[in-house]
């Protein structure tokens, strides 16, 4: 398998940062991860809809 050259050490340190963010308290669960998703989508979906007003108007 071909690996570019510095991914063990990029992995290495998102896993540390990962880790931090676990014992700080950086992390959310899956039902706020769903919550926030959501939010976006629906955001996104109403900006496109508004586009879409827009260019036909």
């Amino acid at each position: 398998m071909f690996k570019e050259k510095g991914y063990d050490e990029f992995l290495a340190q998102k896993l540390r940062e990962s880790r931090e963010d676990i014992k700080n308290g950086k992390v959310l669960t899956f039902e706020e991860s769903r919550a926030k998703t959501q939010a976006l989508v629906e955001r996104k979906a109403k900006e496109l809809s508004e586009m879409e007003m827009r260019a036909y108007a």
